[in-house]
């Protein structure tokens, strides 16, 4: 659900929307969706399917043309006079408490008191990032004093860390899950450390490791569950933190480096596989789709499709991420005729253009929908009914198992 934001025209004359969306524990996302204009009125979302806004579609025309790139630098190795524009402070900072100059290329945390981490003073934070990422920072413990944790944390509530703490006993790697209100601790003997947590935004869950040479990783804690929840709004943020337990000021933590890893920045689950064949199987019942009689059907899976070109369709790039899907079998393209409804999804022997073209939308967890040029909505599969395809749903339920999700592989022609 969209809510929250804005309506703008761009120098082309392009009406566009603005919004926020709740998304899962990475936080409130936002979007940009078409706008189209009826009765006078803005309606977010395309001509036959108002008020759903596409997932996937064209950038707006601005009359310029630019390289895309990232809006922030994520990544700090803490070399620069100031912090990058990416990083916020948790609380209102305690400048005598933290340098960037004390140590040159480090950010230095002096601990100051505090009963855990959701109150600690002085904790730099910056917004998670979806769907996948992977923050590691690398610190240098040597000069903490006792009652000391520094470390990283996923911010959040509950919130979960992985850090070094100053024992009576000396160094001591620790984790910590609010949610189920768990430790792990371990003698350090390192001074040097890295710390990494994993952040899967699609599943909400994140592990947690460590390093003594920046090579080799050890798994360290459990599994934390990512909530998203109303009560702070902000979703995950990860954060370099340093603060003393035991009501008095402490040492201080030096930050070497922060790198945020994203494996899966393009947007995609993977790539489109344009002039490949693949199959069509609906996340709803199982089926497969194929072509029948000059129609799009669906069939059960049972049936024979590794040997059978009725199952098998080429996927033809059509720019933009918009694809034509032309039979193994015959040769010919699925196209949408009429209004999209049942029976009005055929195999049709000539291109008919944008009836023949789909807008490829990735659903980031190796699904799809295909969302017809000609009706602005998605190829549809009735679950369990063994009826013709349409071309007229105009999305998909959280659950995805309502017949416009379809999982696809590469086939052999």
């Amino acid at each position: 659900t969209l809510h929250q934001g804005g309506v703008v025209q761009t120098q082309s004359g392009e009406w566009w929307a603005f919004s926020m969306m709740d998304h899962n524990a990475v936080g409130r996302l936002l979007c940009l969706s078409p706008v189209t204009w009826k009765n006078g009125w803005p309606y977010l979302g395309l001509e036959g399917n108002l008020t759903r806004s596409p997932r996937t579609w064209v950038k707006p025309n601005t009359g310029v043309t630019s390289e895309p790139h990232a809006p922030y630098e994520r990544s700090d190795d803490f070399s620069g006079k100031s912090l990058k524009p990416v990083w916020q402070w948790n609380h209102v900072p305690v400048d005598g408490k933290w340098s960037l100059t004390e140590r040159k290329g480090y950010l230095r945390l002096k601990a100051l008191p505090s009963k855990d981490f959701w109150q600690a003073r002085n904790s730099l934070t910056q917004r998670a990032v979806g769907p996948v990422s992977a923050p590691t920072a690398e610190l240098d413990v040597r000069n903490l004093k006792e009652g000391d944790v520094a470390g990283l944390a996923l911010l959040n509530y509950p919130y979960a860390w992985i850090g070094v703490a100053r024992t009576g006993n000396g160094l001591e790697l620790q984790w910590y899950d609010q949610r189920t209100d768990k430790w792990q601790k371990q003698p350090l003997q390192a001074y040097t450390i890295w710390l990494r947590a994993c952040c899967d935004f699609d599943s909400d869950n994140a592990s947690f490791s460590f390093s003594t040479d920046g090579h080799a990783f050890t798994s360290f804690g459990e599994e934390a569950r990512l909530i998203y929840q109303l009560r702070t709004f902000q979703g995950i943020r990860y954060a370099l933190f340093n603060y003393n337990t035991k009501g008095v000021e402490g040492g201080y933590a030096d930050f070497n480096s922060f790198v945020s890893e994203e494996p899966r920045c393009k947007g995609l689950t993977k790539p489109i596989p344009y002039g490949k064949v693949i199959t069509l199987t609906s996340l709803a019942d199982g089926t497969v789709l194929a072509g029948w009689r000059n129609f799009l059907r669906p069939v059960a899976a049972t049936d024979g499709r590794d040997d059978n070109k009725a199952f098998k369709f080429r996927v033809l790039d059509r720019g933009n991420g918009r694809i034509a899907l032309q039979s193994v079998a015959d040769s010919g393209f699925v196209t949408v005729v009429g209004l999209g409804g049942m029976a009005e999804v055929r195999i049709c022997q000539e291109d008919q253009g944008e009836a023949s073209t789909f807008q490829w939308e990735d659903m980031l967890r190796g699904d799809l929908m295909l969302m017809s040029l000609k009706t602005h909505r998605y190829l549809f599969v009735d679950p369990e009914a063994k009826s013709l395809c349409s071309a007229d749903a105009p999305g998909t339920r959280p659950d995805r198992k309502d017949g416009s999700c379809f999982a696809w592989k590469l086939a052999e022609e």
